[in-house]
């Protein structure tokens, strides 16, 4: 990796994404070695932000896209499928994004008309288990309130189609507001109010990911329901205000004290003498965000599909997790929280969301 490519890319981690052709129609064969299976046992697993079969269409294939397949050979009880709401702005074609997003999401609907997927509307419908003849959980979900095209009414429309997750800010601001990687930050503007006390009355998931400080903090101000950060990871350097996809650790501890949860990826970065290059880092820095956060309050975000432009080593896919345990355990976390970071704590702020 090219030293300078790598370290200019910590000072943003960001995220890149592709859009294009809809990459749905390459499989993944996953075979699980026995020991790697005894690292599952017991656990439900759910990944709070995922783009199962790139969704959003990608002219560059991410070798980490979920597909049903892999997601239920691990175990998996339930996933995001999410639509990416502002890709209209990333193609520069013509076209609506909210029609564009409900093109995306048809898609999830066509996985539930094949009875490949049961889609997750209330909290009864959370599987309990996965087996060979259970349907996955799919939380249709979209990242980038843009989809909503500043219409309260188009809010509506996509709960009663089924989304029960929004991750309201994506790669800009919008009408709702700040993005964070913005060089600006401000609170949460008039529509963006709206739209955060509508998905409480709803019962959605207000998804923080991308937000800026100063609009994240009023989200937890008015939220009357849990908030999750679906995808990031801790910022080392601890930054009040930057133009980074990391995380200062106040902006996490407001999320923490809605009762959501802070949901860690497999991005690989690294500053000054911190790097986080590998599993055992990552397993490390979970540690941390226990003693800071409280470990009820971590979860697994993996961004699969999103094309992340570095990944920890050992990191290829969902399928990786039993490696990721291996590192968790090596670091002293008991199977209780394991089990609360791969899916418990998740589910308990779907559970109270969408109940």
């Amino acid at each position: 990796m090219n030293r300078r490519k790598f370290l200019g890319y910590c000072l943003t981690a960001g995220m890149t994404i592709g859009f294009g052709s809809l990459a749905s129609c390459v499989t993944t064969n996953l075979s699980l070695a026995s020991d790697e299976k005894d690292q599952l046992k017991g656990l439900r697993i759910v990944d709070a932000h995922a783009h199962p079969y790139q969704l959003h269409g990608t002219t560059r294939y991410d070798p980490s896209t979920p597909t049903i397949d892999m997601m239920k050979q691990i175990g998996m009880v339930a996933s995001s499928f999410s639509a990416v709401g502002d890709r209209v702005l990333y193609t520069g074609n013509s076209g609506r994004p909210f029609n564009n997003t409900m093109n995306q999401l048809k898609k999830v609907k066509r996985f539930k008309e094949k009875k490949k997927i049961k889609l997750i509307r209330k909290s009864s419908d959370i599987p309990l288990s996965i087996g060979p003849d259970n349907s996955l959980g799919a939380i249709m979900a979209i990242e980038g309130g843009d989809a909503l095209e500043g219409k309260i009414e188009n809010l509506e429309r996509f709960y009663e189609y089924g989304v029960r997750m929004i991750t309201i800010l994506h790669d800009h601001n919008n009408e709702i507001g700040f993005n964070q990687r913005s060089q600006s930050d401000g609170p949460l503007k008039p529509f963006g109010i709206q739209v955060v006390e509508k998905m409480n009355e709803f019962g959605m998931i207000v998804d923080v990911a991308h937000s800026k400080s100063q609009t994240l903090k009023n989200i937890a101000k008015i939220s009357t329901a849990p908030i999750v950060d679906s995808h990031t990871s801790p910022d080392s350097m601890d930054r009040p205000s930057s133009t980074s996809r990391l995380r200062n650790w106040h902006d996490m501890e407001l999320v923490a004290k809605t009762g959501g949860v802070i949901c860690s990826w497999p991005l690989a970065y690294g500053a000054g003498n911190y790097q986080r290059t590998t599993l055992l880092d990552w397993a490390k820095e979970i540690v941390k965000m226990k003693q800071r956060l409280g470990i009820e309050h971590v979860g697994l975000g993996t961004d699969g599909g999103g094309n992340l432009p570095y990944k920890v080593n050992g990191w290829k896919s969902i399928s990786s997790l039993p490696k990721l345990i291996v590192a968790m355990r090596s670091v002293g976390l008991s199977q209780n929280e394991i089990a609360a970071f791969v899916g418990e704590n998740f589910l308990r702020v779907l559970n109270q969301c969408v109940g």
